[in-house]
């Protein structure tokens, strides 16, 4: 499943929350990310909150268009909020693996959870599967970094063995090769970050620009036919 994250990205505007929304229904995408933080986050940042209203509004959108909607969530006062609506999936971020309470919440959706483990250690990971098991769970290799050296994708492939679950990889690397290349590992999702234009953003230079997405998708989709299966067939010459 490729997964577009809006994040932050959306500054808080209503109108450019929408935009977002409605440019990226209109792709091949197969969902979309809002991130819900902290309630303290919203206390010096509350340019960032977006209504429940508009929530409502977005996730009605995006089911018109048969996409899936997730929300990455720091905030468990909110998930019953959202079970309401029927969100598809939900993310937890940077360091919540160790958030016991809001986990456990999570889980009792029954829902589909992405768990970032960008800020975990092995014993974060293996401590969360011994307590909660793998049952709807997908662990996101990612490294916040924005150079490529750093990306250690071969930890897709070392984790699907480790842990014996779904592995995505969700890229924070600014060079959008690296991106193409996790194909090669085969993750069950791949997310990747989207701004609108050349403005300033809070995850901003390992962003997409929306301008790009049908490129960037095209090539995704293109490459994963390219790796094949691994079978090895006998096939008519194409070549002339």
């Amino acid at each position: 499943m490729l997964i577009a994250e809006i994040g932050l990205n959306h500054l808080g505007n209503i109108t450019l929350a929408k935009k977002y929304i409605k440019s990226l229904v209109n792709t091949e995408i197969d969902a979309i990310t809002l991130q819900v933080r902290e309630s303290d986050y919203y206390v010096n940042n509350p340019k960032f909150k977006l209504t429940k209203n508009l929530y409502i509004e977005i996730v009605s959108l995006a089911k018109q268009y048969n996409k899936q909607i997730g929300i990455a969530i720091a905030d468990i006062n909110m998930i019953d909020f959202f079970e309401s609506l029927n969100i598809d999936f939900y993310k937890v971020i940077r360091n919540d693996i160790t958030n016991k309470k809001l986990i456990t919440k999570l889980i009792s959706t029954n829902k589909k959870l992405i768990i970032s483990t960008g800020l975990s250690s092995e014993n974060d990971i293996q401590n969360f599967i011994n307590e909660f098991g793998t049952k709807n769970i997908t662990l996101n290799h990612t490294q916040l970094s924005y150079d490529p050296k750093d990306c250690n994708l071969s930890a897709i492939k070392v984790m699907k063995s480790q842990y014996n679950c779904n592995i995505s990889y969700g890229s924070h690397c600014d060079n959008k090769n690296v991106l193409y290349m996790a194909l090669c590992y085969n993750p069950s999702d791949i997310l990747f970050y989207v701004k609108y234009d050349d403005q300033i953003y809070p995850d901003d230079k390992h962003a997409i620009k929306l301008n790009n997405i049908d490129t960037v998708i095209s090539n995704l989709k293109n490459l994963t036919t390219a790796i094949g299966t691994g079978i090895k067939n006998k096939m008519k010459i194409k070549i002339k």
